[in-house]
C-alpha cells in the first residue's frame, strides 16, 4: 500500500466517523429508553428460556406485542406532529412557538407518557412470562423495578432539562403552560 493509498483511506475513515459521530447524536431520552428496552428485553430473555408457556398465554402474549407495537407506533407519529409545528428531536431544533395544542393540551410530554405505558405494557409481559414458574416473584419484582426506573430516569434526567430549555426560549407562554398543564397528565383547574 502507498502513502497516498494510505492518507486516502484514512480520509474516508474519518469521513464516515464524522458523519456517524454527527448523525447518531443520541439524545438523553434516547439513552434512558435504549438502558429500559435493554434491561425489559434481558429480563425477557431470562423468562422465555425458562417459561412453559400454557395455550392460554399465547394469545395474551400476543395481544400484549401488539398493544407494544401500536403505542410505538403513535409516539412516532407525535414525534412527526412535533415536528411538524417547526421542532425537530433528531436535530434537536425547537419550534418557534410553544405547542400547546393537540394532545399536548392534556400533557406536556405525551410521548414520554406513551413510552412509560408501553414500559407497563413489557412489565405485565414479564409477570405473564413469569407465571407459574420458581421466579415468579422476581418477575413481579423487575416489572416493578425496572417501571419505575424508566419513570424515575424520564422524570428526574430529562424532563427537568427539556424544561429549563422551553423556559429560557418561550418564558411566557411556558409558564402559562405550565400553570394549565400538569407535566404527566391532566388540565390543571384554574
Amino acid at each position: 500500500m502507498s502513502l497516498s493509498e494510505g492518507r486516502g483511506r484514512s480520509a474516508v475513515l474519518a469521513f464516515f466517523t464524522e458523519r456517524v459521530r454527527r448523525d447518531l447524536q443520541f439524545s438523553n431520552i434516547f439513552r434512558v429508553d435504549f438502558t429500559a428496552s435493554i434491561a425489559y428485553s434481558a429480563a425477557t430473555l431470562f423468562f422465555l428460556a425458562g417459561a412453559e408457556l400454557s395455550p392460554q398465554l399465547a394469545p395474551v402474549l400476543l395481544e400484549l406485542v401488539s398493544t407494544y407495537a401500536v403505542l410505538h407506533a403513535i409516539k412516532i407519529l407525535l414525534v412527526i406532529y412535533l415536528e411538524k409545528q417547526g421542532g425537530d428531536a433528531r436535530e434537536f431544533i425547537g419550534s418557534e412557538q410553544l405547542v400547546t395544542r393537540g394532545v399536548y393540551a392534556f400533557s406536556r410530554n405525551p410521548v414520554y407518557v406513551l413510552s412509560l405505558v408501553q414500559s407497563f405494557v413489557w412489565s405485565l409481559i414479564l409477570i405473564c412470562l413469569g407465571a407459574g414458574s420458581p421466579h415468579a416473584w422476581l418477575s413481579y419484582a423487575l416489572a416493578a423495578a425496572l417501571l419505575y426506573g424508566h419513570y424515575w430516569g424520564m422524570d428526574r434526567l430529562i424532563i427537568p432539562h427539556e424544561e429549563a430549555a422551553l423556559r429560557r426560549r418561550h418564558p411566557e407562554a411556558f409558564a402559562t403552560y405550565c400553570a394549565r398543564v400538569r407535566r404527566w397528565f391532566g388540565r390543571r383547574l384554574t
